[in-house]
């Protein structure tokens, strides 16, 4: 190796070292907050399981509310029964309403839990450090999660639950096939339940 070429790997070296080459993507990582990127952590690994899960998701609150028509079939069959009806979209009815409610609620979640935990530390030290203080920052969080999310599950759980047959919709819209009425979406789902119990029913069974 000759001298230019020592010279040229030494700059480098160094330059890794005091962060001065390459430093823009690191430093802009470093730069945003620590609870941006909690945020960011937590909704989007929340959306990706609830994505993951949401078949299994809809026939769990379909045998669990023991839906007309499910109430003897046990999971295989139930999923059977979805496909036939809505097709594999159907699987994933109301998953729009908890991705929507993950995403904020799995942020808020591992966000606040640290911010809850922090103020403990600081303003309850005779609590010391160990699982009490865990405990009541995780409890805090949950339930701040809880209560800016849950109109969102809501919706979600009136979505899932109601059972369409897409083959049917096509000559006159869509229709359920028991008697529920068919909600159209979140927005729907939200209007109406707020129409018909105010802002409370929006929160009906949190307690």
């Amino acid at each position: 190796m000759d001298s230019s070429q020592g010279s040229t790997l030494s700059t480098n070296v160094a330059g890794l070292v005091d962060g001065s080459s390459g430093g823009r993507e690191v430093s802009f990582i470093d730069n945003v907050p620590v609870y941006v990127r909690e945020l960011i952590a937590g909704g989007a690994a929340g959306a990706f399981a609830k994505t993951a899960v949401a078949p299994l998701e809809r026939t769990k609150i379909l045998l669990q509310t023991r839906t007309e028509g499910f109430k003897s079939l046990g999971v295989l069959q139930s999923l059977k029964k979805i496909l036939k009806h809505e097709g594999v979209h159907g699987f994933y009815k109301g998953n729009g309403a908890s991705v929507l409610r993950i995403v904020p609620y799995a942020a808020l979640h591992f966000m606040t839990y640290e911010q809850y935990r922090l103020l403990i530390l600081n303003n309850y030290s005779g609590l010391g450090s160990g699982p009490v203080v865990d405990l009541l920052a995780g409890s805090l969080s949950g339930g701040t999660a809880v209560l800016f999310t849950y109109p969102l599950d809501l919706a979600r759980t009136k979505l899932a639950y109601q059972v369409t047959d897409i083959k049917r919709s096509f000559s006159g819209g869509v229709r359920s096939i028991y008697t529920r009425p068919a909600y159209n979406g979140i927005k729907d789902v939200l209007a109406n339940v707020y129409k018909e119990g105010g802002a409370r029913a929006l929160y009906r069974g949190i307690g």
